[in-house]
């Protein structure tokens, strides 16, 4: 396996991390403990948004929820989740909701491994 297929693997890109560190100013809060700690507060509620348009058949729904975690997952490096979160906003608008479910349980999936990367992530930072 090739570095690039290793690091596609893993939940969280850590070059996404590295530029927001970048970010970083001195005698500030960690900036990726800030930013992850935003995604963890407000992606379960997208996550649910994700599910129940689902289980509706609300294609609109699932668009909107489904693009603004596509959105946030992508800022916080975890671009599998931002890439399942990506066919489902594009099944949503075209109003093919046939795979819905499978994709939502692959993204549902994804999400418990970015959490636990993230949290691991925004661990490391407060030791530093």
């Amino acid at each position: 396996m090739s570095d690039v297929e290793g690091e596609a693997c893993k939940p969280i890109d850590q070059s996404v991390l590295a530029s927001l560190r970048e970010l970083q100013e001195g005698g500030e809060p960690d900036i990726v403990a800030e930013v992850g700690g935003l995604f963890i507060k407000h992606s379960p509620e997208k996550i649910s948004a994700i599910e129940q348009s689902v289980e509706k058949g609300d294609a609109k729904g699932l668009q909107m929820a489904a693009h603004s975690l596509k959105s946030s997952s992508a800022y916080v490096g975890a671009l599998h989740l931002s890439s399942l979160s990506k066919d489902l906003e594009l099944m949503g608008r075209a109003q093919a909701l046939q795979d819905a479910r499978i994709k939502a349980d692959m993204l549902k999936s994804e999400y418990k491994r970015v959490l636990v990367a993230l949290e691991a992530e925004i661990r490391l930072g407060k030791r530093t």
